[in-house]
């Protein structure tokens, strides 16, 4: 689920990095999953071990409590420097600039319209099929005209009001999806974090 160019980060890497615990990233990563479809490596028992970096910044900077951000950011998180400098200086400039593209890479793609909510577009779909299943299921009480037809006219009658039903259908069908998308709002609301 994860491409190469994502900077993977585990749990506590970020806790330590922000300044907050292990358990408060672990209960937001699995709330972006479900909500954002975050991109996460996982382990054998289907436990999450690493995540975006980048899917994570964004979707916590756009979708968190921005007080509880600030108040994250004013902590100051103990940062210890390496003995091997040479070495992880340039890993951490690699991945500091896959950091920015996929930042970059996430605002466009936001910008342009190409995300959306996960959790809207499931209630979304059961709307949808709810209304869907709804004209369908009133096919049955075409039986009676069924009937009149196949005995009046055969196979060819049953066609012909066969395409008049399906034509009245999609109709339905259509006129009622059209009704959700008027009613449904230009933007979604912002979620709020609940623990950061």
């Amino acid at each position: 689920m994860a491409s190469e160019e994502n900077v993977m980060a585990t749990p506590a890497d970020v806790a330590a990095r922000d300044g907050v615990t292990k358990q408060a990233v672990t209960k937001l990563v699995r709330r972006l999953v479900d909500v954002h479809d975050l991109p996460v490596e996982r382990d054998a028992r289907d436990r999450i071990i690493r995540f975006s970096l980048a899917h994570y910044d964004h979707y916590r900077g756009e979708f968190a409590s921005s007080e509880k951000i600030a108040a994250a950011a004013r902590k100051d998180a103990p940062s210890a420097p390496s003995a091997n400098s040479s070495t992880s200086r340039d890993e951490a400039l690699r991945q500091e600039a896959w950091l920015k593209v996929g930042r970059e890479k996430l605002r466009r793609q936001e910008h342009i319209g190409q995300l959306v909510r996960a959790d809207r577009m499931r209630e979304a779909l059961t709307v949808c099929g709810r209304e869907i299943q709804s004209s369908i299921a009133r096919l049955q009480n075409k039986a009676d005209d069924m009937a009149l037809a196949v005995s009046r006219e055969g196979a060819h009658g049953l066609r012909v009001l066969l395409r008049s039903i399906a034509f009245e259908l999609n109709t339905e069908i259509a006129d009622r999806l059209g009704a959700i998308v008027e009613k449904a709002a230009e933007h979604d609301d912002v979620l709020e974090d609940e623990e950061l």
